[in-house]
């Protein structure tokens, strides 16, 4: 009888083993995502502001240019920096996501960066932040006319007010590499 209760309990154990917790994972791109046009992909450079976002043609963020440190970032990467004063700032992108909509010619991007870590002097920010941009792009795929807003958490020193968003329109060109 202890012989079937061990053998009866090691097959529920080989059974049900695979089927134990997954770890969750990052959320992945739809694998059917359409192509975008080729007035869509490619580099879009901001006008007064140093945003510069690289769109692939299938859909995805190449890497951004973001304003604080002006430091090119990768989705899903960390992206490690050397200030002026010798000390190593740090800035870890997570998932960023491109939408497309043809009828209406717009375009949502969205740029999420889950931990910066800036240091310079005495001084420091760690906090997190998301940054996206919706609108039109112009029919001749030369101008992005987005609405800008971001979302922060850059700690006590820099507090952001749940009710108060940052918002304003940019403009971007499309640039050669």
């Amino acid at each position: 009888m202890l012989r079937k209760v061990a053998i009866i309990v090691s097959l529920v154990y080989v059974v049900l083993l695979p089927a134990g917790c997954q770890q969750p994972s990052e959320p992945q791109p739809p694998v059917n995502k359409p192509t975008l046009p080729a007035e869509v992909a490619g580099v879009w450079q901001a006008r007064e502001s140093p945003w510069r976002i690289v769109i692939d043609p299938n859909g995805t963020v190449i890497s951004v240019v973001i304003p604080m440190s002006v430091v090119e970032v990768r989705p899903n990467q960390t992206t490690r920096v050397e200030m002026k004063d010798d000390s190593w700032s740090t800035f870890k992108a997570g998932n960023c996501t491109v939408e497309y909509t043809p009828q209406t010619r717009d375009l949502f991007v969205t740029v999420r960066m889950d931990e910066i870590h800036v240091a310079f002097l005495d001084n420091r920010i760690d906090g997190n932040s998301t940054d996206r941009f919706v609108g039109p792009v112009s029919e001749d795929g030369k101008t992005w006319k987005a609405e800008w807003v971001t979302i922060f958490d850059y700690g006590p020193r820099f507090p952001q007010e749940p009710n108060d968003l940052f918002a304003e329109p940019l403009i971007f060109d499309k640039v050669d590499k």
